[in-house]
């Protein structure tokens, strides 16, 4: 297991903090905006929560939205960030529209169909489709009309156990999902019928979360295995390769993972309460990683969704069992 949490080179500094109004519950999971200056949370409770910088840049809560009857487990945005979904434990995904120059939302949709708990929600490129999953063991692709009415244009079967994540393809209609099955599976739509073209194995528990690179060529994949596994798409054969691992960096499970465009760094949170950030080795070395900085202690526990700014390079937010939501700058000590 390496240790770098005293690196010469690197710094993780915090630069805000906000905790969760009583009671103080758990944040499962975290989102920013496109413009890098909103986040919303989802906790132990039936609130998606947004939170902005005052005059004083100051981080502070601005909206509690209610529209659920039990946990919130996942939250996204839109590409334009216009609409906010809102994964729910109670079989539903909420819909928010936010309005243009304030950050005042309506609900405006409520999508149900799914008959356990929806684990995961995401956005595909265009803005026009979204994927949702669920314990009941289905992935249900949906189409958003002009009167922000949805279409469930299809209803997929194929994990053998609960699906915990969706992820859309940055550039392409393909769509990663993630189980406790240890599978990860890719779904496309071949004339009409959203069907899965390929399955990964490597995992030897569940997969808890998934990452694209910007170019799409890469994914990279977390779990309870405390595995970190790369993984690269190989054009001639087209298929998806397992080009690298990292084994026991965790003491714990690893629960969140993603992927910087801005920098092409790798962030993840684990239940042992750290953050570990991980770049390519070198030029020469393409495909393979290495550490450059373990955060041990981010939180007092577990650390449940780590995230990248996806405007402001080395800025990202973290959220845990203890209820805190932090704001990180991971500095290069070498420019400072």
């Amino acid at each position: 297991m390496t240790d770098t949490t005293n690196n010469d080179k690197y710094n993780l500094k915090l630069i805000g903090s906000m905790q969760k109004e009583a009671p103080y519950d758990k944040v499962w999971n975290l989102a920013w905006h496109p413009n890098g200056e909103i986040l919303a949370t989802c906790a132990n409770d039936k609130y998606i929560q947004i939170w902005s910088k005052d005059t004083n840049g100051k981080w502070g809560l601005v909206q509690s939205l209610e529209g659920h009857e039990k946990t919130v487990r996942r939250v996204a945005w839109s590409p334009c960030g216009r609409f906010l979904a809102g994964a729910s434990f109670d079989a539903s995904t909420s819909i928010w529209e936010k309005s243009k120059d304030e950050l005042e939302f309506t609900h405006v949709s409520s999508l149900e169909g799914h008959t356990y708990e929806v684990k995961s929600v995401a956005w595909d490129s265009t803005g026009t489709l979204l994927a949702t999953c669920s314990r009941d063991k289905s992935i249900w692709i949906w189409q958003m009309e002009d009167d922000n009415d949805f279409e469930c244009l299809s209803i997929n079967s194929g994990h053998g156990q609960d699906i915990k994540c969706v992820l859309w393809h940055p550039n392409e209609e393909l769509l990663a999902s993630s189980s406790y099955d240890d599978t990860i599976k890719f779904w496309k739509d071949i004339d009409g019928d959203w069907e899965c073209i390929n399955t990964l194995t490597g995992h030897e528990s569940s997969i808890w979360d998934l990452a694209f690179n910007s170019e799409g060529d890469k994914l990279v994949s977390c779990g309870e295995d405390k595995m970190v596994i790369f993984w690269k798409f190989d054009k001639e054969n087209e298929k998806w390769i397992n080009i690298f691992k990292f084994k026991n960096e965790n003491s714990r499970s690893i629960y969140s993972i993603d992927w910087s465009n801005l920098t092409n760094r790798i962030v993840t949170g684990s239940a042992d309460d750290s953050i570990i950030f991980y770049e390519q080795e070198s030029d020469d070395t393409p495909d393979k990683y290495k550490i450059i900085l373990k955060k041990k202690n981010a939180h007092d526990s577990d650390v449940n969704c780590t995230k990248w700014n996806p405007k402001f390079k080395n800025i990202l937010a973290s959220c845990g069992d203890d209820g805190f939501i932090k704001i990180w700058e991971l500095q290069d000590n070498t420019t400072l």
